[in-house]
């Protein structure tokens, strides 16, 4: 659970920094308070766990479906934890960290009390390396309480990042937040790379 919280720590940095100008307009808009912008945060992350909850299900279910053969468990997903792996690791050395954000389709959305929900599900089906790995991850999980927690694992180093949001105008020191992300991201690339190459071996070995 520790390397899916690692893990959570590099997307929730990616996700605030690069969406946080399309999310945070709407969860501050006007002369929203405190409480408005603490209700709509919590709708926001309510959303994404629910999201979370639903993926770990289907990624359990439909990976005993697809890695039924151990050969082909431990090759393919061996080879997705390094592919992965590499991106996590390309992204914490890449000088030029500017993926798109998925949420400015919310800009669609007149609903303003949908907001947070909308943005919750379109933010945490956003692609990036961190989420297919746990995807893989929950796959090849032994039980379907693993692949929760692991998942909740995940949610809980993303969701760190959005605690400070009702704050977010008092906070001078927003690179710290942008450092623990890029850090977090390279130990997670290493973690992963390490488990995929482990995987992959043993699938040499004993495949």
């Amino acid at each position: 659970m520790l390397d899916s919280f690692i893990l959570g720590l590099s997307s929730g940095s990616t996700c605030l920094f690069t969406c946080g100008m399309v999310i945070f307009p709407y969860l501050m808009a006007g002369t929203a308070g405190t409480r408005k912008i603490i209700t709509d945060l919590s709708l926001f992350l309510l959303t994404r766990f629910l999201v979370y909850f639903i993926l770990a299900t289907l990624a359990f279910y439909f990976g005993k479906v697809i890695f039924t053969s151990p050969v082909f468990r431990n090759y393919i997903s061996g080879i997705l934890y390094m592919l992965f792996s590499g991106m996590l690791i390309w992204y914490a050395i890449s000088r030029s960290r500017k993926p798109d954000c998925p949420a400015k389709i919310v800009e669609t959305v007149h609903n303003r009390k949908l907001v947070p929900v909308f943005l919750g599900v379109v933010n945490s089906l956003g692609f990036c390396p961190a989420l297919m790995l746990i995807l893989t991850k929950s796959a090849t999980e032994g039980t379907i309480v693993q692949s929760y927690l692991a998942f909740l694992g995940f949610f809980a180093g993303t969701a760190l990042y959005f605690i400070p949001v009702p704050l977010a105008g008092k906070i001078r020191r927003k690179k710290v937040f942008e450092t623990i992300g890029v850090m977090a991201t390279g130990i997670a690339g290493i973690i992963f790379m390490i488990k995929g190459l482990t995987s992959l071996i043993g699938g040499i070995i004993y495949g």
